[in-house]
C-alpha cells in the first residue's frame, strides 16, 4: 500500500501536481458527497414533504408526469381505485385514503418510508359532488430515494 502511494506521490509531482480550478471543484464536490451528514428520520419526512409537493405543484397532467420524473429524479405513478398496476403498499394507502372518506376523516398528502433506501409520498385527489358526497379518484404517489433527499439537504 505504501509503494503505491509513493509511486502515485512521485507521478503527481513529475507532472506537476497542478489541478485546473474545474478539477478542483469537481474534486470539491466529490469530498463532500463522500462526507458524513447525520440526519434524522422527522428531517427525512420533511424534506419528502416538501419535495413532493413541490413536485405535485408542477404535475398538472399525467402527460407531463414522465418529463418532471427525470427533472426531479424521483419515480410518479397515478393509481385509480382498483386498479391492477400498483405495488401492494400503494394499493393499501388508496384502500386507506377510501376508508377515511368514509370515516369523515379529511385526506391529506403522506409521507411513508419504504425500506432502508425509498420514501412514497402519496397525494389523494378526490371529487366532490353536488350531494357533498366525496369520491376518491385516485392517488399520485411519488417514489423518491432517501439518498437524493439527503443530498440535497447538504447543499441548502
Amino acid at each position: 500500500m505504501n509503494l503505491k502511494f509513493l509511486i502515485g506521490l512521485v507521478l503527481l509531482t513529475a507532472c506537476g501536481g497542478s489541478l485546473t480550478d474545474e478539477q478542483r471543484k469537481k474534486m470539491l464536490e466529490a469530498s463532500e458527497q463522500q462526507s458524513i451528514m447525520k440526519v434524522t428520520d422527522a428531517e427525512i419526512t420533511e424534506a419528502a414533504f416538501a419535495k413532493g409537493r413541490a413536485v405535485m405543484g408542477t404535475l398538472t397532467e399525467s402527460a407531463l408526469a414522465d418529463s418532471i420524473s427525470r427533472a426531479a429524479q424521483v419515480k410518479i405513478h397515478w393509481l385509480a381505485p382498483g386498479g391492477g398496476n400498483a405495488l401492494e403498499i400503494e394499493k393499501q394507502i388508496i384502500d386507506a385514503y377510501i376508508n377515511s372518506v368514509i370515516e369523515g376523516v379529511p385526506l391529506q398528502d403522506n409521507v411513508q418510508n419504504i425500506g432502508t433506501d425509498s420514501v412514497l409520498y402519496t397525494k389523494p385527489v378526490v371529487l366532490t359532488r353536488p350531494d357533498s358526497s366525496i369520491e376518491v379518484k385516485g392517488t399520485w404517489n411519488i417514489w423518491m430515494s432517501k439518498k437524493q433527499l439527503i443530498l440535497a439537504m447538504k447543499k441548502k
